[in-house]
């Protein structure tokens, strides 16, 4: 059986928000980030602010693995670049919050760093659009936002008839079922 192979990259200092001084003193990567591309990204085990990647960390260091790998599939692999970068500088560019919102807000819910899932969900509450309503509220759901739920079903309710006609609503009415009833009875009520 054939194994997977991966590429690793290396970044400059600056992409891990340190100045060349700090980096002179850093040592070097000591974790990898697997992408879905196959692509190793280096991190330090020191930057996580997220406890979830900090106990994958202390598993592999209590089983004495010589090797900290942790794989984030199912996302792009410049998602994950931005969000290595969050861990390590605690901010997003304009662009990566336009281009990757949507995959951090999930990577922010699902490594639970509470920072970067505020952040997500500001943005996202602020692009929302009657083509992206339905697909935004649904990751809202999965990701406990409640405050980008609640703003997803307002613009929803608002503006039923325009959201019906598109492609997200139609998603939904085959595949979230109780979800378009959320839906319906939160429009009803609003009437």
């Amino acid at each position: 059986m054939e194994e997977n192979q991966t590429t690793s990259l290396n970044f400059s200092d600056d992409f891990y928000g340190y100045s060349s001084a700090t980096a002179r003193e850093m040592s070097k990567p000591n974790v990898h980030i697997i992408t879905s591309a196959a692509l190793r990204v280096p991190a330090h085990s020191s930057a996580s602010a997220s406890p979830v990647l900090e106990n994958i960390i202390d598993k592999s260091r209590k089983h004495r693995s010589s090797e900290r790998v942790i794989p984030i599939l199912g996302v792009p692999y410049d998602a994950v670049v931005s969000f290595i970068h969050f861990l390590y500088s605690f901010r997003c560019s304009e662009e990566e919050m336009e281009k990757y919102g949507i995959h951090l807000l999930a990577l922010s819910h699902v490594y639970s760093i509470p920072q970067l899932k505020q952040s997500c969900t500001k943005v996202l509450g602020d692009w929302l659009t009657m083509e992206n309503v339905v697909n935004v509220l649904q990751l809202a759901r999965m990701c406990d936002a409640p405050n980008l739920y609640r703003k997803c079903m307002k613009l929803v309710a608002n503006n039923f008839k325009a959201v019906e006609n598109t492609e997200g609503w139609k998603f939904l009415q085959d595949h979230e079922p109780w979800l378009e009833l959320d839906i319906l009875h939160y429009y009803h009520i609003s009437l």
